[in-house]
């Protein structure tokens, strides 16, 4: 019997493997391209809900930045005018750096580490269980703690019947999950005079705190004294016991001026003779003259000069520091507030699902990926039936059925990195023309570069990925396929 010799099949390179599937990819260009477009229009959506809610979080960050910044001379006035609600006073504690805020809150006391330790955890818990409560709609509310609210309810549940009562309640609301075990709630509320004892000796000395500081004012308003909050007025409300840093001090003293400029402007609308010569300026009724319409005038430095001239004519007592430069500047922050309040209210939804774009976009971006693994295993299943003839030569020479799955499976990827790479620049560049439009400045001031570089690159990953996965079964198919029953296909 003649004995077979068997010799090593030889295997392509990767390399030579790739040029096939290059040229495959180049012999059928308009069906490729027509894979390529399918996966790029689905990365295009996937990468531009990503980019989207990335930009949205951090517009959304920067916007409670710039708002809060408006408002710290209103908060400095509220703070030196009433002493903190209790619950404030929870919440201020409760925050890891509640001790270090204000002097009266601890060195007037003289707390030992012990006692702070103590304080800070009872805080705390109060503040968890607060937030209970307040979250509860009013009906249910009503069912456990009666019409008490905030830390009143804490007083309602000394009384152990009324603690037996919501204990009971609490059984009943199936749906309500309570934070912690009853047991534990027992033991804060027998701990909660102690918290409630010490909170009332903070609010004592903010009280005498704020007198003090009431006492230097002098007949001015608080608005008019913070505008020395960087000189003898600032130093005051240091001795009264406040944490006022010079860095802060210098922010309010502006802010305080800023905002006294801008009430001065405002209150030019009242006046007659102005309202009517800028409405002569613009050829309206002086009726249609708005304070808008003032604030744009105010942007342009010639206008600004004319409008200061008006003011000195009727005449109105201006500080020194009001010029034409001020008053731009002015116009330009007033404009850039109205641009943080208008990203606040658009970005209330941000965050959630996957990347923070939400549960219902999640859905949408995972249904455009699996009619996106449709369309590309439809594509290369066409792509097998239309190279029956080439399988089998390719066979019948000698070809494995492992390669030709990779030949397939490069295809597909060389297509899928194409259509990412499209998509995902596509993406972008519609997102951000839709978010310029809408956030205009904030978007350059907060972009996030490092994030939206981690979305692009996702977004390609997930184009090849997702073209590979839908070729599997096409790839399989080929490889699988006889030489002889493929040459007999026309």
């Amino acid at each position: 019997m003649k004995e077979i010799d068997v010799r090593e099949q030889p295997l392509l390179s990767f390399a030579k493997t790739t040029r096939i599937a290059l040229a495959g990819v180049k012999y059928r260009l308009f069906r490729s391209i027509v894979t390529v477009a399918v996966i790029a229009v689905a990365m295009a959506f996937l990468m531009n809900i990503l980019s989207e809610s990335l930009i949205k979080k951090a517009v959304a960050l920067s916007a409670r930045e710039g708002i809060e910044e408006l408002h710290r001379t209103d908060k400095w006035i509220a703070k030196l005018s009433v002493p903190q609600s209790y619950a404030e006073l929870i919440a201020a504690l409760a925050a890891p750096d509640g001790f270090s805020k204000d002097r009266n809150m601890l060195e007037l006391d003289e707390l030992d580490p012990d006692q702070q330790a103590r304080i800070q955890r009872l805080a705390g818990q109060a503040a968890v269980y607060l937030t209970f409560f307040d979250e509860l709609n009013y009906g249910r509310r009503r069912v456990l703690v009666g019409s008490a609210a905030s830390t009143r309810i804490l007083d309602l549940l000394q009384d152990e019947t009324r603690r037996k009562r919501l204990t009971e309640a609490l059984r009943n609301m199936r749906s309500v999950r309570f934070p912690g075990d009853p047991e534990a709630f027992s033991a804060f509320l027998d701990e909660w005079p102690a918290l409630r004892d010490y909170l009332g000796t903070v609010r004592e000395n903010q009280r005498v705190a704020i007198q003090s500081v009431q006492d230097a004012l002098n007949q001015r308003t608080m608005l008019t004294a913070m505008q020395q909050a960087d000189g003898p007025f600032g130093e005051r409300i240091r001795r009264a016991g406040f944490d006022l840093s010079e860095a802060e001090a210098t922010s309010l003293t502006a802010q305080a001026m800023a905002v006294a400029d801008n009430n001065l402007i405002a209150d030019t609308i009242n006046r007659p003779e102005l309202r009517q010569a800028v409405a002569a300026r613009y050829d309206v009724l002086p009726g249609d003259v708005s304070i808008d319409q003032i604030w744009s005038m105010l942007a342009k430095p010639n206008s600004a000069s004319w409008y200061i001239e008006r003011m000195r004519e009727v005449p109105l007592p201006l500080p020194e520091r009001l010029t034409t430069d001020r008053l731009t500047d002015l116009s330009n922050a007033r404009a850039e507030s109205k641009l943080y309040l208008k990203a606040e209210r658009l970005t209330t939804e941000a965050g959630g699902g996957f990347m923070g774009i939400g549960e219902r976009m999640t859905w949408l971006a995972f249904v455009s990926m699996l009619v996106c693994v449709v369309g590309i295993a439809n594509a290369m299943l066409m792509s097998v039936t239309e190279r029956f003839r080439e399988i089998a030569t390719l066979k019948c020479l000698g070809a494995l059925d492992g390669f030709i799955m990779t030949v397939f499976l490069i295809e597909a990827s060389v297509l899928g990195l194409v259509g990412g790479v499209v998509g995902t620049l596509l993406g972008l560049a519609l997102c951000l023309t839709r978010m310029f439009s809408i956030f205009h400045s904030l978007v350059s001031r907060s972009f996030p570069l490092n994030e939206i570089v981690l979305a692009a690159l996702l977004s390609i990953a997930a184009g090849v990925i997702l073209a590979a996965v839908a070729a599997v079964y096409p790839s399989f198919r080929a490889a699988r396929l006889a030489p002889m029953e493929a040459m007999r296909i026309e």
